[in-house]
């Protein structure tokens, strides 16, 4: 009887050994790979989200200097999907002054000072809004010269990427209340501009 327990335990121990050696053994199989992804180039572009007419709406004509809310919310969307980290801005220039018909024979809104603001909606990487008042430019024989362009969204290089989204129902209207009003409609155009490289005048909006 004792020697069957003791047959038992050398068996236990040659097994215990053999075991030690199959897992070293194991650690030579080790071995390495690589995975790798790449991506193509896309664009630059601003898109119409809603109603672009920038409108302030129809008031009363008075002697006293005011200054008109926008009574839209036009909403655009900046999409930066070139993979290049090189930032962009938005600018936007007025063309003639506010005016009951679009060349120089139409009765002109004197003075009036138009400022286009912007604000953040969402966006996927830091940017930045900013306030312009424009400089009408003039029209003359048919043919409308903008004004200066300002700086309303831009983003510095190594921001802006993905997409962002402005609205401007924060625009306001300074009209004096010297400038002589038609009981009518006034229009101007307004030209905006994406441009590929960050530009001054827009403050953070993280």
């Amino acid at each position: 009887m004792k020697k069957m327990v003791l047959g038992l335990m050398v068996v236990a121990g040659l097994l215990g050994t053999n075991t030690v050696v199959a897992n070293a053994a194991d650690t030579d199989n080790t071995n390495t790979s690589t995975g790798d992804v790449a991506f193509s180039s896309g664009t630059l572009s601003l898109s119409v989200v809603d109603n672009t007419n920038l409108s302030f709406g129809k008031s009363t004509i008075s002697a006293a200097d005011a200054t008109l809310n926008a009574s839209t919310t036009p909403t655009v969307k900046v999409s930066d999907l070139r993979g290049t980290n090189a930032g962009w801005s938005l600018t936007v220039a007025q063309g003639q002054q506010f005016n009951t018909k679009t060349d120089a024979s139409g009765s002109a809104l004197t003075k009036a000072a138009l400022t286009v603001a912007s604000t953040k909606v969402s966006s996927d990487s830091t940017v930045n809004t900013g306030n312009a008042t424009l400089t009408p430019g003039t029209t003359t024989s048919g043919t409308t010269t903008n004004g200066a362009a300002g700086t309303v969204a831009s983003a510095l290089a190594g921001d802006g990427n993905g997409i962002s989204t402005f609205t401007f129902g924060g625009s306001t209207l300074a009209v004096p209340g010297a400038t002589p009003k038609l009981a009518q409609g006034y229009t101007t155009t307004l030209t905006w501009n994406l441009g590929d490289t960050p530009s001054n005048g827009a403050t953070p909006s993280n």
